[in-house]
């Protein structure tokens, strides 16, 4: 089976149950692991070289997110089949994984991810109840939604949106009612490379209790952002953050 993958989440997802060696393409945002840069590039997350996806001739594409229907479309009018999952929960993202393993027959291999993630989140759980906001984006400010709330939660802490909803745009005195004591920046497409200090000098944050405390993180985007294995180490960073500062 020749695959391309459409998403950085999907191409993790494909190398941890073992079915890299049958991905003969990704986009440019594949990076992880570094095997995956390898691959021969089909172009962006959201625009797709067609012309080079039709002279790849794949027998399946995996694709990714709400934000990849237009590319989709175009691909299916090309008469080439493609698995979409939208995971915006964390039971969701379960699901996906799952989905994605039956169409390149892995199943008993997904099956078995999914446990054992399951089991890892279990195990996980922070001391007391913090309150957290992470932020996806930074101009404008956006609180970072879909399964990053759901992760929170399951491990007992208290969020500012509700799981499930896209990251999205806030009244600053709604933020400021629920008050957070732990800030973490997982800004999409910026890694770890983020300066706190932008936080700092918002007009009006100072009033916030992990701005006043200077509780206030960087989480490496692709951990949380992508809906796939990483996730639970995501979760593992936060709480040992909100540890041990």
């Amino acid at each position: 089976m020749e695959i391309v993958s459409l998403a950085p989440s999907n191409t993790e997802i494909l190398y941890k149950i073992g079915a890299e060696e049958d991905i003969i393409a990704t986009t440019s945002l594949c990076n992880y692991p570094e095997e995956a840069a390898k691959k021969q590039s089909i172009g962006g997350w959201t625009n797709p070289k067609i012309e080079r996806i039709i002279e790849l001739d794949p027998d399946i594409l995996l694709a990714s997110d709400d934000l990849q229907d237009e590319a989709v479309d175009k691909i299916k009018e090309e008469g080439y089949p493609v698995i979409q999952v939208k995971p915006h929960t964390v039971e969701e993202v379960f699901e996906s994984i799952k989905t994605i393993g039956k169409a390149v027959r892995k199943s008993e291999e997904t099956s078995q991810l999914v446990k054992e993630m399951r089991k890892e989140l279990e195990e996980l759980s922070f001391e007391g109840n913090p309150r957290i906001y992470c932020e996806e984006w930074m101009d404008p400010p956006m609180a970072s939604g879909n399964w990053i709330p759901g992760l929170i939660k399951e491990a007992g802490g208290e969020y500012f949106i509700e799981e499930g909803e896209r990251s999205e745009e806030f009244d600053l005195e709604e933020l400021k009612d629920f008050d957070p004591e732990y800030i973490f920046l997982n800004v999409c497409g910026a890694g770890e490379n983020l300066n706190t200090d932008e936080i700092k000098k918002r007009d009006d944050w100072n009033e916030i209790t992990a701005v006043k405390q200077d509780n206030i993180y960087v989480i490496d985007d692709s951990l949380l952002n992508r809906p796939g294995p990483r996730i639970v180490e995501g979760l593992k960073r936060i709480i040992k953050k909100t540890r041990s500062g």
